[in-house]
C-alpha cells in the first residue's frame, strides 16, 4: 500500500482496500468494509478499520455511540499527533516531487514517466485518498487542486517517496509547505494557444457519449452543448474560463520564486519536452538528486510513449493553435496585456510576443 502500515492484516484486506478506494457508492463501500471488519479476529478489528479508512476517506467502520467513544480523541492528542506526523514527514529521507502544471503541457506523461523511473507511487496531495485517480473517482476534479494538510502527511510518512500532479498555482502558503516536506516542485509550461486546442480535443473525446444530467460536469464544468458547439464558440468559452487562470498560475510561480520563496524546475513543453526529451531527462535527474534519480532512465521513460494514450499524450507536437479564430486569439493576447509588467508571459503567448 501507499503508507507502511506495522500491523499484521488479514488475507484479502489489500485487496477490499483497493476495491473501496475506488468505489463512488457508499453503500458499496460500507458493505465491503464491514463484512471484512467482521470477519477478523476481534483483536486485529481496530488495526482493519483504521487501513480500511486510509482507503476511503469517507468510510467510518459501523458501531454505537458507546464503542466510539472508547475511540475518541480530545483536542490536545490530536495536536500532539499531528505535530508528530509534521515532525517524522519533514524529516523524511525520500523524493518528494510536485509537478505543477498547467493543463495540457504533457503534465500527466511526465508525472508517469517519473514513477516508472523512481519506481515511486503517484498520488494525490489535494484528496487524502489511497489512490492518485481516488479523487477523480470521488468527485473532486471540480475543485481547486490546493494541498491537503493530511494528504502532504500521509504521503511524507510513506517512507518511498511520491509523485504528484496539480494544476497548483503557487502562494507563500505552499512555498512554506513545500519547504517544510522537502518537496520538489516541477513547474510545466505550454503556449496557451496549443494549450486551447489540445483541451478541446480532450473534452470532445470524453464527451463523444451524450449522458443524461451531464455528469462530465463535475470533471470538467462544461455544459452539456459544449461538443455541438462550433469551433468558434468553444474556443471562447474555454478562454472566458480558463485564461485567467492560466495567467495567474505562471504568474504566481515566477512571482513567488523571484521573492526567494520556492526553486521550481521550469519544464517548457515546446522547448523541453518537444525539443530534447534526454536533455530534459538529464535536468531533472540534477533537480531531484543523484541519490534518487537516473538521468539515462529518466530520459528511456520518457522516450516510451507506447502508454501515451493513457497518459493524456495528445498529439505531441507544437504549433496546433493556428486552429484558434483569430477573433479568440486577440481576445487572448489582450486579457494576457492586462497583466503587462507583472511577469513573462512569453510562455504562454510566444517568444515574440511584447509587453
Amino acid at each position: 500500500m501507499d503508507g507502511r502500515m506495522e500491523t499484521p492484516h488479514a488475507p484479502g484486506l489489500y485487496d477490499v482496500m483497493r476495491t473501496i478506494a475506488l468505489e463512488p457508492d457508499m453503500a458499496k463501500v460500507r458493505l465491503h468494509a464491514d463484512n471484512h471488519i467482521r470477519s477478523v479476529p476481534p483483536q486485529q478489528a481496530l488495526a482493519a478499520a483504521a487501513a480500511l479508512n486510509f482507503a476511503h476517506p469517507f468510510y467510518l467502520p459501523t458501531m454505537d455511540d458507546l464503542s466510539a467513544g472508547r475511540l475518541g480523541v480530545n483536542l490536545d492528542q490530536f495536536s500532539e499527533l499531528v505535530m508528530r506526523a509534521r515532525l517524522t514527514a519533514s524529516r523524511a529521507r525520500q523524493p518528494n516531487i510536485l509537478v505543477a502544471c498547467a493543463p495540457k503541457s504533457a503534465s500527466t506523461f511526465i508525472a508517469g514517466a517519473l514513477c516508472k523511473a523512481l519506481d515511486i507511487p503517484q498520488v494525490s496531495l489535494a484528496t487524502p485518498t489511497y489512490s492518485a485517480y481516488s479523487g477523480s473517482v470521488l468527485g473532486a476534479n471540480l475543485r481547486e487542486q490546493e494541498t491537503d494538510d493530511l494528504a502532504l502527511l500521509r504521503n511524507g510518512l510513506n517512507e518511498r517517496g511520491y509523485v504528484a500532479q496539480h494544476h497548483i498555482r503557487c502562494t507563500p502558503f505552499l512555498a512554506r509547505q513545500i519547504a517544510l516536506y522537502g518537496i520538489k516542485p516541477i513547474v510545466t509550461v505550454r503556449n496557451i494557444f496549443d494549450t486551447l486546442v489540445s483541451l478541446d480535443d480532450m473534452l470532445l473525446q470524453w464527451r463523444a457519449v451524450d449522458l443524461p444530467g451531464n455528469p462530465a460536469f463535475f470533471d470538467d464544468g462544461m455544459p452539456a452543448t459544449y461538443t455541438r458547439l462550433d469551433d468558434e464558440a468553444r474556443f471562447d468559452m474555454l478562454t472566458d474560463a480558463t485564461c485567467v487562470w492560466y495567467v495567474k498560475f505562471l504568474l504566481s510561480w515566477q512571482k513567488c520564486e523571484a521573492a526567494g520563496l520556492v526553486s521550481p524546475l521550469w519544464v517548457s513543453y515546446e522547448d523541453d519536452f518537444i525539443a530534447d526529451k534526454e536533455r530534459l531527462g538529464t535536468r531533472i535527474a540534477d533537480f531531484i538528486g543523484s541519490e534518487n534519480a537516473d538521468a539515462g532512465q529518466i530520459a528511456a521513460c520518457f522516450a516510451d510513449t507506447r502508454n501515451g494514450a493513457a497518459l493524456r499524450l495528445n498529439k505531441g507536437v507544437a504549433g496546433r493553435g493556428d486552429k484558434i479564430p483569430a477573433k479568440t486569439r486577440e481576445r487572448i493576447v489582450a486579457i494576457c496585456r492586462c497583466y503587462a509588467g507583472e511577469g513573462d508571459l512569453r510562455p504562454l503567448l510566444g517568444k515574440e510576443f511584447v509587453a
